[in-house]
């Protein structure tokens, strides 16, 4: 392999609104984005840090920085089986292992989807992301993508969740919906949050409780689907909650990129829990990453684009409810 040049960098991008979970507030999507290149065909990744695992801007690029060092000084070559190898999973090892994706891809002349000899499809649909501010701008973002099938509303734990929830049932009484909670619901009100669900048939609720807590789900029936999101962070995760849930948010961020990213869905399928393609804030470049998980599974949340005030210039179309396959000149 020729010597390859890697660069990376810190971006920011505003948001059009504030966008609001349990834990706060956030005005833009900061994230890293990385370039990989033999002088004739250039790779490019990103990944947003989470303050939920103490990740942050400049404890990731400290991290690239490490990584780029160790290649350097080992004189070895850089490849997708070295890094998986060498470093545990990190939004820096995902950027990395991303980036090396979309080289490799270029460099035989194949999308990611010939690769996986998997059908390309024409477009993907994706959930609406309500977010935990208030009822007001819930509904004006519902109206402004009605015409998604499933809305994803973010739940913060305290009294205007059932609330939030019962307006937007009363407007949308034939939506498909999911419930985002973040941990943020305690264990002496799950049971009240249940029988919300089912009494608003809610189809996911997703990561109810901190981690800690995910043995008091497997005591739980209900017909709502329980989906695991901060407890399933890598493939030794799914063995752990498979007792405990019924699905799985698989986000590349989480998992240190795609190559475990797909490890993690094939475990999944393989142990009857149904998948969900997730992001985290970021612009078309991580979304595209992500498109060939989307493909297999449930669920599709990859609507973080949508919140930018501006994306990368060259992008994902979104129109209608659904996302278009990304470009080659994008990515993969």
């Amino acid at each position: 392999m020729n010597k390859l040049k890697i660069s990376f960098g810190p971006e920011s991008f505003s948001l059009k609104d504030n966008f609001t979970i349990s834990r706060g507030a956030k005005k833009s999507a900061d994230l890293i984005t990385l370039r990989i290149s033999d002088q004739t065909y250039s790779g490019f990744g990103e990944c947003t840090p989470n303050i939920r695992y103490g990740q942050t801007i400049d404890g990731e690029l400290n991290k690239l920085e490490f990584m780029t060092q160790a290649f350097e000084d080992g004189n070895c070559d850089i490849n997708r089986e070295t890094i998986n190898k060498l470093f545990e999973p990190s939004p820096a090892r995902s950027a990395f292992d991303i980036a090396l994706w979309d080289f490799e891809l270029k460099k035989i002349k194949k999308s990611i989807w010939s690769f996986h000899n998997t059908k390309k499809p024409n477009a993907l649909p994706t959930m609406i992301t309500l977010d935990a501010s208030n009822i007001e701008k819930n509904l004006s973002t519902a109206r402004q993508f009605s015409d998604s099938t499933i809305f994803k509303i973010k739940f913060k734990g305290d009294k205007t969740d059932i609330d939030r929830l019962l307006k937007i049932r009363e407007c949308y009484p034939k939506k498909r919906l999911l419930i985002d909670a973040n941990e943020s619901i305690s264990p002496s009100k799950i049971g009240k949050y249940i029988e919300s669900c089912e009494r608003f048939n809610i189809e996911v609720l997703e990561q109810p409780m901190k981690t800690k807590y995910d043995e008091l789900l497997g005591t739980i029936k209900t017909k709502t689907i329980l989906c695991a999101d901060e407890s399933c962070s890598s493939l030794e995760d799914i063995k752990k909650i498979e007792k405990y849930y019924d699905a799985v948010n698989i986000k590349l961020d989480k998992a240190g990129g795609l190559t475990e990213a797909l490890l993690m869905q094939e475990a999944a399928i393989n142990k009857g829990i149904k998948t969900m393609s997730g992001c985290m804030l970021c612009t078309s470049l991580g979304i595209a990453a992500s498109q060939i998980i989307a493909s297999k599974a449930e669920y599709i949340d990859h609507d973080a684009p949508l919140f930018l005030e501006q994306d990368r210039a060259i992008k994902i179309n979104y129109s209608r409810g659904k996302l278009n396959i990304a470009d080659s000149m994008l990515w993969g």
